[in-house]
Parts: C-alpha cells; structure tokens; sequence
C-alpha cells in the first residue's frame, strides 16, 4: 500500500467534464499516489481547496467568466507556495509570460495522444516533491541560527548572491555596523577596493566550493577605519543542496600592521622603473633591486657584493667612493648628490646614458648610501631630435600656408615667415624681426582686433601656463576670422613658443551656408509629400545659395512646373513663359540630360531661358536626377561660383534622397499593412485549432482507448458527439480561410429573391419568414447567399423554432431580423469574435463569416434591438443597383 506521507492529491479545473473525467482517469493509472478531484469553475475549486488539503493544482486557461490566470491569481493570494500546473489547450508565448509573473509553478499545453498524461503526472510529482523539499529545508535553517548566535566569532550570514543576511553581535561590534545597515548589501561594501578582487576570487571558489576557505584581506568599519581580519567561510549544505553561506572572522590588525608595511616598502622597490642600488661605506653593492637587469643586463644576484665599479666603470666609481670617504669624515658635500650625469657600462660593455642621485641612510649604526640610476637614452635622442627639428624649422616656414611665429623662453622672436607679415601688415622682413621682443609685437598688431586689451591678456596666459592651444578662434575689427594655435617645443637652451595663425573667413561662410544645408537635410527628412519636398527645395535654393527670391523654379521632366515661383513674382514674369528644354537645343535640356550642374553668366545664349526685358543676367541650372531640374536666376552676372556649384548639387542629392524615400516609405507601409492582415488572420486559426478542435479531439481519442480496454460501446457516444462537434468546426473553419475576405464578381441581387432561397437552405422547423423589400443590391451573389443563411441560423438557434424572421430595407442597405429574446447591449460587439457563441451546438464561427463577408463588400455591420425586441443585425455602407 501506498504511504499516507506519499500521497498526492490534486485539485482537477476543467470546464469540460468528460474530458475532466479522462484526465483524472489516466493521472491515477499513471501513478497509484495520486489521487484527483475535479472542478469545472473556478468557484467550485476554491470550495475544494478551503474544503480539504491539497497538493497540486491543475487548471485549463479557457474557463466560463473567467480563465486559468485569473484563477492562479486568486490561489496565490491564499496559497502562496501550493504547486500550479497551467494545462491548456491555447498556448502561446504571451499566455507562458502572463503564467510566469502570476507565480505558476509549471505551464504545459495539451497534445494528442494519451503519452501526454503520463507527462503531466511527472510533471506533478515533481512539483510537489520540490514543495515539500522547501518546507523540510526551512526547517534545517532554523537549527543553523544556533551556531550564529553562540559563536564567540565575528559571523556573517551570506545570500547566494553574497549579499549580507544577518550579522551575530561579535560581527557587529568589530565592523561598527547594525545588522539592519548592512542587510542587503554586497560583501564588497565592508572590503577595501584594493583587496576586492582577491576576495572575489576567494567567493568564487567558495560559490563553487573548490576553496576560499580561508582568507586575510583589509576590511573597512562604518567610521571608515581599515582593519585586517582572518576569515574563515563554510557553505552549509544538506543533501547537496546550499543551505547557507557562513562567514566567522577576527580583527588581527595589530600583528599584521607591521608586517603590511615591511611588504608595502619591499614592493615598492621592486616594481621600481628605475635601478635602485644600495652601497656600503667601501661603494660595495648590497642590495639592488630587478630593474638593474633591463638597464644593464645583469641580474640582482650577479651585482650583490661586487664593487660599484661594475657599473660605472673605474673613474666615475672612484669619483663617489671618494666624494663618499669624504663626507662619512668631515661630512662636507663635494659631490653634487642631487643628480649627476655619466656614461655607465652595460653588461656587455655597450655604454648606457645615466642619470644618478644619491642619498644616505643609516642602517644597524652602519652608513649606506642609496642610488637611484635613470636612463637617459630615451632623453638625449628627444634633445637630437629637438635640434634636428629646429634646424628644419626655418625650411617649412616658408612653405606652410600659415602665418607662423616661434619665440624663445624670454619672448624673443626666433623665426617668423612672410605669411604672418601678410596677414598682420607687419613692417620689415621676417629677417628683420629676428631678435625682437614678441610681447611687444603682440601689443602693436592688437587693435586689430575686436578686443585688443583681451587679444595681449590671453597671449601672456598661454605663455604662462605653457598651455597647448589648438583652434582657437579670433574676431578681427574688420569681421575677418583668425585662428591661432600654440605648441610648447623645447630648444636646447630652453622651452619656447610656436605660433601659427590661420585666416578662416571664406570658410567660415562656406560652413555656415553647409550647416544650413544640413538643416535643410533634417527637413527633408520629416518631408510626406512631394509637393512639400520641391517646396523646401525652392527655399532652400533661395536661402543657402542667397539668390534672388523672385527667379527660383523647380521643374518636372515633363515640363509642367511642381512648385510656383518663391516670392512675390512668378518666375516667368521675369523670364517669360517656363523653360521649354527644347530637346538638343535649350542648355537647360543639356544640364537635365547629361546630370552636370551649370553655372551660366549670360542667358542670352539660351532662347528659352533668355527674355529680354527680364533683369535677370545669369542663371544656375541643378539637374535632379529622375524628377527635373532646380532652376535659379540672378540679376547680377558672375554670380554663381564653384562653392554654388558644390552646395547645389549636394542640394539636388538631397532632393532625390527625400523624394526617394517618400516612394519607399508609402510602399513600405502598403506591405506592413497587408502583412499585418495576413499575421491576424493566422493567430485567429491558429487560436481556433489550438483549443476549439484540442478539447473534442483530446476527448474522443480518450473515449476510443476505454472503449477497446473495458470493451463498454458506452464511450462512443461521446466519441460520436467530439466528432459532430470537429466537423461543424472544420466546416467553418474553411469557410473563413477559403474564401476570406475577398469577393468576386459584383451584380444586382434582389432582397427577397436571395432571403427565400436561403430560407429554403436553413433547417427552420416552424420558423416564420417576412421579407418587406425587393430592392436589388450590388453584391457577390455567392457570399451574400451566406451571410443571409449564416444569419437565419443564428435566429432559429437563439430565438427558438417558431421565430420570425424579418428581412428589410434601411436607406444605405438592409438588416435581418428576429422577435427572440435578443442580445444584451455589453456582448453585441463580441458577438462576431471567432468561437463566440452561448449556445452548446453551436460553433461560434457564424456571425464571424458573416463580419468576413460584409467585410469583404466594403460594409459595416452591427447588432441593434429589433422593432419587436429581438436581434436585429444592420448592414450599411451597401450600394444599390437603381442608383
């Protein structure tokens, strides 16, 4: 038998009782500690659940006035922890993501076949064992929190994520926090940043429980004191599984200061850049640390007790051990222990540039002198190469297109070229300058400019700081623009200046009429018409390029023009008629058909641009490739240069660009349009087949495996029922996707000619029909004779056998009637939803076709109440055939 402690009893929500019946049937074959009780409503369930206790939920999504979610919800409210399994037939992704945040515990949908039982029991099972394993492990934490408490160690409990989850008293007292500050927070906020990567390794290893059991690393308190402390970490588990992270520690800060320090020194000695050597009284190496061998090819070891001779050869050797003998006896300085320069020796004899200061230290009553040896051969090649550009300097002077001024540290011209005499009207020669004092230079040019007092100020700053200056603009009085840079150079004697200085006035309005381009650009972006785009072209044409407002056109290859003249004349009241582009004749034809802009300074050369009393002297043709040309004219002749040229034609680009992506946005958006249909209607059949057909299906294939197993004909019955049910279904179902919404031929079709053939095709018992109009309408004779049938059938379902059904006219169309008991105000429009339906024969798939045809004729349908208080179903938007 099966233990009581085992047992698994389930909670069954299906609003289909058969094929509830099946599902517990096969659960309980499945597995003999599973036990289930159904429920068709969620209501009936939570009765279940006050009622007595359960293990596991499982619930259908589809359920009347409510669903599967919404029922989850309710339960978790109070039953926070008990196992859900969501098991449905109408899956998709959207339904999965809504389970999850709801708290489901399992989501599975529903197949054919019986092996999906078996599925679900394991699912089921597992879910509970998951359950009971968590309540077993709650208890477990609870002995855990006696260790916490009575540790006389600093402990620290971690979440997986190792955030701090509590702290004993001892932890407390040494990091200066309450537990509630740090609850919550990353271990990392209680380590110092230079130990934190350390650590993290530590918590890795211990996450993967590999190691980093033990640790020293430098924690920091509440009142930011940095101490040490030892760790010990432990992860508790039980039966594999972590229970929790502990952490116990001591403060061990005062024996590991000293030794902290003693590291601290040693290493910054050896990670040195530089040689650092110590020598005793004899100039007998001591120590050195590893640069010595990147310097001078000897390792530490090689150098320790060898004379400093080894290094600095004999002369500069006994040069210091002298200067050293010296000052131990008198202690007078002779030697200049500052910093001196030498040539020392490499290992393999090569001489090495050396730069050396010394120092004393006293060490164990000894006298010891420390070294600290640069290489210099990186510094003099900079000196080589410093002088080697100087000497070049006074070369490219003369060549450079800017001005250019080079000044020594005390502000003496240097250099100077003949392009700085030009730009600031310099009296003499460069030549001339040679020698003279720059500030006072900078003084007798400075009225020149917008801010002369301002001009000299900011000069002596840059000087001062040796401050790298690059691109800095000036405003000149005469509305030029200069710009100056400044570049510190260092010169054998000394640091200087270079100056250079630039005249930007002709691009500087070559740019502005650019960055009106681009904002021209950002228009034509957000253009929707093409009418909008030519008339932005115009303006730009008119504004960018400043010509004349009253002689800019755009024309069409067609020679009709898209946009009337700017300003307050018409382009050909000053031209005469528009341009002809008389085919091999006319310039303008030439310039549209060869794609080469044109700049013409008399239009006499033209006929049909030139009209002899127009003012209007040159002319700038722009052909925009595919769609016209832009046409501006001029009064003043040699108006148009090579810049109107280049900004023309990045104009006419722009043009085409934005007319370009006008064209593709429109059928862009045809096909979004078209896709969007096509993606509807496959979710609605794939909504329908997922779960209409699912449930009748799953019910009918259940009942045929009992039939053969008990041999009772009894189950098929309800196999017969599932399968009249999938028929009906289908039947609608291709309806919807042959025909579509979509007509064919459109004729005359009378209203009570079609009302009664179809009246013939519908089974109507004692049904009654009125029809009061004979008015023909424009409609597929084929379709209409559907939504007529599909529309009667509705009645007679609803309205009961001896309805009256009434057809008549409307004045854009006509409407279906019944004297049934009608359709509430709050469901009419959820009435043609696909698989709506209250009655159990039907399939809910009847007034959906009706909406597709009317649909398809271009006409609006609603439901209204009837003059005698049925449902009365309005299709307007119809034309009729007299009219």
């Amino acid at each position: 038998m099966t233990d009581p402690t085992d047992r698994i009893r389930v909670l069954h929500v299906d609003d289909n009782p058969e094929f509830g019946e099946l599902v517990a049937v096969y659960l309980e074959r499945e597995d003999d500690r599973i036990s289930v009780q159904t429920a068709e409503t969620p209501d009936d369930a939570v009765d279940a659940l006050d009622a007595r206790e359960i293990d596991c939920v499982v619930s259908d999504y589809d359920m009347p006035e409510s669903n599967g979610i919404e029922f989850l919800e309710t339960v978790r409210e109070e039953y926070p922890g008990l196992p859900f399994i969501l098991y449905t037939g109408k899956g998709s992704e959207e339904i999965a993501s809504d389970a999850i945040s709801a708290g489901v515990t399992d989501y599975l949908e529903k197949e054919s076949g019986t092996s999906q039982y078996a599925v679900l029991a394991n699912r089921i099972t597992n879910a509970v064992e998951q359950y009971r394993s968590t309540r077993a492990l709650e208890a477990s934490q609870e002995r855990l929190s006696l260790f916490f408490e009575q540790s006389p160690l600093g402990v620290v409990e971690w979440t997986e994520e190792f955030e701090v989850a509590r702290l004993n008293e001892a932890a407390e007292e040494i990091l200066g926090y309450d537990e509630a500050e740090l609850r919550g927070e990353p271990g990392r906020k209680i380590v110092s940043e230079a130990d934190r990567e350390e650590v993290s390794a530590v918590v890795d290893e211990l996450l993967e429980r590999e190691g980093g059991y033990h640790s020293i690393n430098e924690n920091v308190r509440k009142d930011g004191e940095r101490i040490i402390c030892e760790w010990h970490n432990r992860v508790v588990t039980d039966d594999g599984e972590v229970v929790a992270i502990f952490s116990q520690f001591q403060d061990i800060t005062e024996r590991r200061t000293q030794l902290k320090e003693l590291e601290r020194q040693r290493a910054v000695i050896e990670s040195a850049s530089n040689t650092i050597v110590t020598i005793d009284d004899s100039s007998v190496v001591q120590s050195v640390n590893p640069a010595v061998e990147e310097t001078f090819g000897y390792s530490p070891e090689e150098l320790i007790g060898e004379p400093l001779t080894t290094l600095m050869g004999d002369d500069v050797a006994d040069r210091h051990r002298e200067a050293f003998e010296r000052y131990l006896r008198t202690g007078e300085r002779t030697l200049d222990w500052e910093y001196t320069e030498f040539e020392a020796r490499h290992r393999d004899g090569s001489p090495v540039p050396v730069g050396v200061t010394f120092g004393e230290v006293v060490y164990e009553e000894e006298h010891w002198f420390v070294g600290i040896l640069r290489d210099i051969s990186e510094q003099r090649a900079r000196k080589q190469e410093l002088e080697w550009t100087n000497g070049v300097l006074s070369t490219l002077l003369e060549t450079l297109p800017v001005g250019v001024l080079a000044e020594s540290e005390n502000r003496e011209v240097l250099a100077a070229n003949d392009r700085i005499f030009e730009l600031f009207d310099l009296p003499g020669t460069p030549e001339e300058t040679v020698g003279a004092d720059c500030e006072r230079i900078a003084e007798s040019v400075s009225d020149q400019f917008v801010d002369p007092d301002g001009f000299v100020a900011r000069i002596n700053e840059i000087v001062d700081t040796d401050e790298r200056v690059e691109g800095e603009e000036l405003a000149l009085a005469d509305e030029r623009t200069f710009v100056r840079t400044h570049e510190p150079i260092e010169l054998p004697d000394g640091d200087g200046h270079l100056w250079t200085y630039r005249d930007i006035t002709e691009q500087r309005v070559y740019e502005e009429r650019l960055a009106a381009l681009n904002e021209l650009a950002g228009e034509l972006i957000v253009a929707d018409s093409r009418q909008e785009i030519a008339e932005i072209g115009v303006d730009a044409a008119r504004d960018v390029l400043g010509l004349d407002a009253n002689a800019i056109h755009l024309y069409d290859a067609d020679r009709s023009a898209l946009v009337p003249a700017a300003g307050t004349e018409k382009v050909f009241d000053l031209v005469g008629e528009p341009p002809t582009f008389t085919e091999g004749g006319s310039i303008g034809w030439r310039v549209f058909e060869s794609g080469e802009a044109l700049a013409v300074d008399d239009t006499h050369d033209d006929p049909d641009i030139y009209n002899p009393e127009s003012p209007i002297r040159s002319e700038l043709l722009l052909p925009i490739e595919g769609y016209g040309i832009l046409m501006a004219g001029s009064p003043t002749p040699d108006t148009f240069d090579q810049e109107d040229l280049v900004l023309g034609q990045i104009l006419a680009g722009s043009l085409v660009s934005a007319f370009e992506q006008i064209e593709q946005m429109e059928q862009r958006q045809a096909r979004e349009r078209e896709l969007e249909t096509q993606n509807e209607r496959l979710e609605e059949f794939a909504s329908i087949v997922s779960h209409d057909l699912r449930n009748p299906l799953n019910v009918a294939e259940g009942r045929v495996e009992l039939a053969k197993e008990s041999g009772e004909l009894d189950h098929l019955d309800a196999v017969e029922r599932a399968h009249e049910r999938m028929n009906a279904l289908i039947d609608d179902l291709l309806t919807l996707a042959r025909q579509g919404e979509y007509v064919s031929e459109i004729a005359p079709v009378r209203l009570d000619a079609i009302a009664g053939d179809c009246w013939e095709n519908v089974a109507t018992a004692d049904a009654t029909l009125d029809v009061r109009s004979d008015r023909a309408v424009l409609a597929d004779r084929s379709r209409l004779q559907q939504l007529f049938e599909n529309l009667m059938r509705n009645a007679v379902e609803h309205a009961g056998d001896d309805v009256t059904v009434s057809v008549g006219e409307l004045a854009d169309g006509f409407y279906v009637a019944d004297d049934g008991s009608g359709i509430p105000a709050d469901v009419r429009e959820d009435v043609f939803d696909a698989g709506y339906s209250t009655s159990e024969c039907g399939t809910g798939f009847g007034l959906r076709i009706v909406k597709q045809i009317a649909t398809a004729h271009d006409w609006e349908i609603a439901v209204e109440e009837g003059d005698d208080g049925g449902a009365r179903f309005e299709i307007t938007g119809v034309s009729f055939a007299d009219e």
